[in-house]
């Protein structure tokens, strides 16, 4: 049976948001790279809902580092931390899938991150996130290569140093305090997010960028499909933002007590590109993906959902139906550039869709759950 999506087949609506990923692909949008989530996909779905040892993902996502830069167990990486904020590093917990990072300085206020060279962390786009989103955002300075070029078998790593934004991550509150269930306190907890989350998209649609006037119309004329042309059309019309990509549960920074944002980090992914193609990431806070239940929600998803677009109008004002309709089609396309492709590296544009390997039917996991299943699917 054909699966459908507000009437639309899903592979219609795989194949144009294909068409529109090589739109975006080629213009300030530095492209989707794979699901939203700092440690592979698979691994954080077991990990939201089965407890996984924290210490073996942490091992996980360090070794990942470790061997794509090529170097060896006396690498220095924490005796070049201690020389640029002296006092201690402490390894972070849940390391990114391309870094290793530690906390450093005599009260652990810094962050010093270690990336392949090929990986560069985009400080043009830290700077705007820093000017755009204030202290929610980290400040983060590019500290010079960690390692030669021409050293045969090794591959440098770029240094970079962050303030450190305080709080406990969503995912070890969720871990610690057993945020996953429906009591009241975490409901609470959730909408408070939920307001939060929505103030923190509202500073991004009011900082619209400016962009080369041609680059919509040079896109449409580019990539243009006849049955994509109207809600592509739709979706570039919004304001072009800075786009967090990676809102994930590991990057959403909290108070442990209330669950109110403090920030939100890893920025090595961000990009200019329609507003809202990262709003997919909300269902994190007002519901789960398991491996095995797939998609659920928690109990008063749609006050938490009515929490985020009653304080995103509030805070940015004038905001109109068919705008929201706009953003929700974006939200919609988002979802589908995150999970419809395999493509992860940052220095990766190339968009392949998923396939039937173990990591394509996890990404199908999230389309089935938000685009077809009549439970849980957007509402547009």
């Amino acid at each position: 049976m054909m699966r459908k999506f507000q009437g639309v087949s899903f592979e219609r609506l795989a194949y144009s948001s294909f068409v529109l990923a090589g739109r975006l692909a080629t213009g300030p949008l530095y492209g989707y790279r794979g699901s939203f989530g700092c440690i592979a996909g698979g691994a954080l779905g077991v990990l939201r809902n089965d407890l996984v040892d924290l210490e073996i993902l942490r091992a996980w996502s360090w070794y990942s580092c470790y061997s794509l830069s090529g170097t060896d167990e006396q690498d220095p990486k924490d005796d070049r931390a201690k020389d640029l904020v002296g006092g201690t590093v402490c390894p972070i917990k849940i390391q990114g899938f391309c870094s290793y990072s530690v906390y450093g300085g005599p009260n652990l206020e810094y962050v010093v991150q270690f990336r392949p060279k090929s990986l560069e962390l985009k400080t043009e786009n830290t700077v705007l996130a820093k000017q755009i989103y204030g202290t929610l955002a980290p400040e983060v300075s590019f500290m010079g290569q960690l390692g030669d070029d021409d050293i045969t078998g090794k591959k440098p790593l770029y240094t970079y140093l962050a303030s450190r934004v305080r709080g406990v991550t969503q995912l070890d509150l969720n871990l610690s305090h057993g945020c996953l269930d429906n009591s009241q306190e975490n409901f609470a907890s959730r909408k408070n997010l939920m307001s939060d989350m929505a103030r923190f998209f509202a500073l991004g649609w009011k900082s619209p960028l400016l962009i080369d006037l041609s680059y919509p119309s040079g896109l449409r004329e580019t990539y243009h499909h006849p049955g994509l042309h109207t809600r592509s059309n739709a979706i570039l019309s919004l304001p072009m933002a800075l786009l967090y990509q990676d809102p994930s549960d590991c990057n959403i920074m909290v108070d442990e007590t209330t669950c109110h944002l403090v920030g939100v980090i890893d920025w090595a992914e961000a990009g200019i590109g329609p507003f809202g193609l990262n709003l997919s990431a909300l269902e994190n806070i007002s519901g789960k993906l398991h491996l095995q239940n797939v998609c659920s929600r928690y109990k008063g998803y749609d006050t938490l959902q009515d929490t985020f677009w009653d304080t995103f109008k509030e805070e940015v004002g004038g905001v109109t139906e068919d705008d929201l309709r706009i953003i929700k089609l974006a939200r919609t396309t988002g979802l589908l550039l995150a999970h419809g492709f395999t493509s992860r590296l940052a220095n990766d544009l190339k968009h392949v869709p998923i396939g039937e390997d173990e990591r394509g039917r996890y990404n199908m996991l999230s389309l089935d759950g938000f685009l077809i299943n009549l439970e849980t699917r957007f509402e547009v």
